[in-house]
């Protein structure tokens, strides 16, 4: 259904009144039927423009541009037509942007919200803008009318090369038939070597596939978008750094523990469209802004004004007539060097508003031209500039004849010769002045021809204007490699860049994305001040350096501590006492520690309550980060509440001062990294996961023995440990949880890896809108769920029951049954206290196999106990789990409409010695982690005699073949001795790390 008209040209259109409801819609204003001029100064001549209004951004599609060229007769048998849109404010060198594809509607919808009349071209036949970045060879349609008597309205598509021209006759569908389905699986085309089908390109070739319209409907056309990355986004992806991937990979060895009966289930939350800066002061760097006045086109009239006018010839006329003849010339002037506006960056009479932008000018024809341009005269008044490029002398002599043999130069000027060198000067000139009461900047004198050579060296080509080209790349994809940036710059403007130029430039853009790391901590403050307003009882905890001088206007930014008011809410509201600490480093200038409190929900989703960043990991910072927890927990030194962690520098003595009644957890995989490094193998990795996985003491014990028996050095040392850490067989049922990995801890450092390395506003920011964007998207999963329990406990449950069927219970009075399975195995369940003598329904608050069926055999009995899914604690209730997610994180202002702080002090980033070298930011590796490199564990041979046990560099020359006598013989057991180890015997004689004699 058309949701769009186009606009009458006496018609008037009200935007703010139409649009004012709904931010969908806007406007195009379109231009048709020209052309453009070339670069610099493009212009769009020779067309025709139409309004089309009431476009829905959310239906809007490249098929609503192929209707309206329809509609305006500008759709022809075998025409190609390109839609180029205009970034709005900018101009048309550098805002201009393809509009072929899906991808092209979505960059287009995201300036819709904020601008509502964009403006699109159209380009007939072929287009040479770098917009589309047209491969040699890509596929193009071709629109040829049938026959009625084959299909009333079918289309009738050719393949051609785009360099051929319209007029040629190119290879076409044949034998197309009159169906009711889509003729696409009956075309076969007849292309250039290779020979291929629809289907065969449809699989190979994705981003070339042209649209191919029903039978049934009009026949369209559209324009195809190529693929604009080519190679250089294939070698990014590849040379991709593994820092997002290598916080939440914790081992490469195959011995990983991994618990099944407590997988994570979080959904993909999608974080790549993050983009913050909040300094108010950043001067946005972009293309350079082409303000120079525009010539006049040739549709329009020149403003001239009549020269024939009668004058008045009184003396206080005489100075408006003057004035009045000074237009004249200029205009005059100015028409006369139209065609130059258009091919040169300068020509004469050319106005700038300020010496920075002609300076700016000077600097982008120094690098489009690659010659290097010098500044001669710089001062208040005027510029001048001069080419300073190399002229190859070639034996060329002075203009005025041959040199002669009796021509006499005195030494005086030979010196002077030599000293000008005026032939070996490049004429390109350019002087821009001003007259002390003009405003303007005025172009002089312009020698724009150049005889020097090109060179790829050019000063003009800094760090700062690579970081202005480059700033919507960074933007797009802040993960881009430098080789990457540096290959894709040096292709563009065929300059040689270094490595440290390019690192310099995409820190420039990126500093203009995020803003500045130093500058971030002044409006700290009031970063905070917003967050708390606009999400009721949060707490914000701001913690600074102590200061000596209670006068200072500074203080030292030491800790925050941020937990979002809705997060309490939903975390009361989920019944689940539990919850995992972890620490993570942060990778910016100022070091530091970001700690987290992580819960889950009755699906195993991660549900995030707290977080703060610190100074550094130890009893301090956890002291203070664990009192302001408890403080928003109502959590005491009596309480019942459980804690899993990794044993983090001052976790243990913290919560042990805190909450001494608490239980706290051990995370296994921890546990296991620390047994590996003097025990290794499935053996011990097995005998450890028994050990943990066991419910009872009595199972506990027996697996502990087990373990004696494999080593008793490894009892010991795991012995040592509390088993209430790690063991569910020692676990308390508080937390309706048998978790034993802190894998939600992990799980949120692996989300929020790309934000560590942000200012610290855009860090706190990061995470906040993670956590954000995550309770929206659980909230999609609630509103699918069906049935009274969350998903995973439904599948939980589910498998019991199917363990269940294999159970006899045998009812013993008072609500207890004798629960028999496995054989001899016999438990005791208590429906009355709701436990089993597994102690598994304790544990996670789902009923065993043994108490499933001790309720099957109630309801044989006649007994009104409901369906297993009641007798589920309450925590993994769908009830429950919606009534979790109701709370939702607020959304904040920017930067502009923050309340200024009133706090007379300034926050100031903490003192950092910056370390030698470059900074490290992978993850630390444990000291039995494989990191693919280390050749620890490995067995290492030599390429020079191919013998085990060395490398070429320290060979001996040791033999690998023998004659079995003993003499030489590497891996002979026979004989008088073995040359191949560095201690053997030769014949018999004890000459150690010696070779024989070959």
């Amino acid at each position: 259904m058309v949701n769009w008209r186009i606009r009458q040209e006496w018609e008037e259109y009200d935007l703010q009144s139409s649009y004012a409801d709904n931010p969908c819609m806007f406007s195009i204003r379109l231009n048709y039927g020209g052309v453009f001029t070339k670069f610099p100064g493009r212009k769009y001549i020779k067309g025709k423009m139409k309004y089309i209004d009431g476009i829905d951004s959310d239906l809007f599609s490249v098929h609503d541009m192929d209707e309206i060229m329809e509609l305006l007769d500008c759709v022809e048998p075998g025409k190609s037509i390109y839609y180029h849109f205009k970034r709005p404010t900018w101009d048309l060198d550098f805002g201009l942007y393809a509009l072929g594809c899906d991808e092209d509607i979505n960059h287009f919808r995201s300036y819709v919200y904020e601008h509502k009349v964009i403006e699109v071209y159209t380009e007939f036949w072929e287009t040479k803008l770098h917009t589309y970045q047209m491969s040699p060879n890509p596929a193009k349609i071709k629109i040829h009318e049938i026959p009625e008597s084959l299909c009333r309205k079918s289309l009738l598509l050719t393949w051609s090369n785009s360099g051929d021209c319209p007029s040629e006759e190119a290879p076409v569908f044949e034998n197309v038939e009159t169906m009711d389905e889509p003729p696409s699986t009956l075309l076969e085309t007849t292309l250039e070597q290779p020979l291929v089908t629809l289907s065969e390109t449809v699989e190979s070739t994705p981003a070339y596939i042209p649209r191919i319209e029903s039978p049934l409907t009009e026949p369209m056309i559209g324009s195809t978008c190529p693929n604009v990355d080519g190679e250089d986004s294939q070698a990014s992806k590849d040379s991709h750094d593994s820092d997002d991937t290598e916080d939440s990979e914790y081992s490469q060895d195959s011995d990983y523990i991994v618990d099944e009966d407590n997988l994570l289930d979080d959904p993909e939350v999608d974080m790549k469209n993050f983009h913050l800066n909040i300094d108010k002061e950043v001067e946005w760097v972009g293309s350079f802004p082409d303000d120079r006045d525009e010539a006049v086109e040739g549709d329009e009239e020149l403003e001239v004004i009549n020269t024939e006018e009668f004058v008045s010839a009184s003396s206080s006329d005489e100075g408006e007539a003057s004035k009045k003849r000074k237009k004249i010339r200029d205009l005059r002037r100015a028409h006369k060097n139209e065609a130059a506006a258009v091919k040169d960056p300068f020509y004469i009479h050319q106005t700038f508003s300020t010496a920075k932008e002609v300076k700016q000018q000077i600097y982008l024809h120094s690098i489009q031209s690659r010659r290097e341009l010098d500044f001669v005269k710089n001062d208040k008044n005027r510029i001048r500039v001069v080419c300073k490029g190399t002229i190859p002398n070639l034996g060329i002599l002075e203009t005025g004849g041959t040199s002669k043999s009796n021509d006499k130069v005195g030494p005086s000027q030979k010196k002077k010769k030599v000293k000008d060198g005026s032939i070996h000067k490049c004429p390109w000139v350019l002087l821009v002045s001003k007259w002390k009461k003009d405003i303007n900047w005025t172009v002089k004198t312009y020698e724009k021809q150049h005889t020097c050579l090109q060179t790829r060296k050019i000063r003009a080509c800094n760090y700062k204007f690579l970081s202005e080209q480059i700033v919507d790349t960074v933007e797009a994809n802040p993960e881009i490699p430098l080789r990457a940036l540096r290959e894709m710059l040096e292709k563009k403007y065929q300059l040689g860049l270094s490595d440290m130029k390019v690192h310099r430039a995409k820190t420039k853009a990126l500093e203009s994305i995020r803003g500045d790391f130093a500058a971030q901590y002044s409006c700290l403050r009031d970063y905070l001040q917003e967050v708390q307003s606009r999400n009721p009882n949060t707490t914000v905890k701001l913690q600074v350096q102590s200061e000596p001088c209670y006068a200072s206007e500074t203080r030292v930014f030491e800790r925050v501590y941020i937990c979002l008011g809705p997060l309490k809410s939903g975390f009361a509201a989920g019944k689940r006492d539990l919850l995992g600490l972890d620490g993570a480093f942060m990778k910016g200038p100022y070091h530091g520690m970001i700690l987290t409190a992580v819960g889950l929900d009755g699906n195993n989703c991660t549900y995030p309550l707290a977080y703060a960043v610190v100074e550094a990991e130890n009893f301090n910072s956890w002291t203070w980060f664990l009192t302001n927890l408890g403080d928003d927990l109502g959590l005491y030194a009596n309480s019942n509440f459980t804690f899993i962690s990794d044993r983090q520098k001052g976790l243990l003595p913290a919560l042990e001062k805190l909450f001494p009644a608490a239980e706290h957890r051990y995370c296994l995989r921890h546990l296991h990294e620390n047994m590996k490094r003097k025990w290794r193998g499935k053996e011990f990795k097995d005998c450890l996961w028994k050990c943990a996985t066991c419910t009872t003491i009595p199972q506990f014990n027996s697996a502990m023995e087990e373990l004696k028996k494999l080593n008793s050095e490894a009892y010991d040392w795991l012995n040592s440990i509390p088993p209430k850490h790690w063991s569910r067989s020692h676990f308390s049922g508080r937390a309706h949880c048998d978790a034993l990995l802190n894998n939600m801890c992990e799980s949120l450092n692996s989300k929020i890896v790309k934000g560590r390395d942000k200012p610290i506003i855009s860090c706190l920011e990061f995470i906040r809108e993670y956590i954000m964007r995550k309770i929206v998207m659980v909230q999609k999963e609630i509103d699918k769920a069906n049935g009274p329990l969350t998903p995973t406990a439904t599948k939980t449950l589910e498998k019991i029951k199917e363990r269940a069927v294999q159970c006899r219970a045998v009812f013993c009075g008072n609500g207890k049954y004798q629960v028999t399975s496995e054989g001899t195995n016999q438990y005791v369940v208590n429906m009355d206290q709701q436990t089993c003598s597994c102690n598994r329904w304790e544990l996670t608050g789902i009923p065993c196999k043994h108490s499933i069926a001790a309720i099957w055999d109630m309801r044989l009995n006649n007994e009104n106990v409901g369906i297993p899914e009641t007798w589920v604690h309450p925590t993994y209730w769908l009830k429950t789990w919606k009534e979790m997610y109701v709370f939702k994180v607020e959304p904040i202002n920017g930067r502009l409409l923050w309340e200024k702080s009133t706090c007379p002090t300034k926050l100031i980033p903490p003192k950092y010695r910056v370390p030698i070298g470059r900074p490290k930011k992978k993850r630390r590796r444990s000291a039995t982690e494989d990191d693919g490199v280390s050749t620890k564990w490995k067995s290492v041979t030599c390429t020079k005699c191919g013998n085990v046990g060395h490398n070429g560099r320290t060979c001996k020359g040791q033999s690998q073949t023998g004659n079995g006598t003993g003499e030489g013989a590497a891996g002979n057991t026979t004989g008088e001795g073995a040359a191949g180890s560095s201690g053997g015997v030769q014949n018999g004689v004890g000459n150690k790390g010696k070779s024989p004699m070959l």
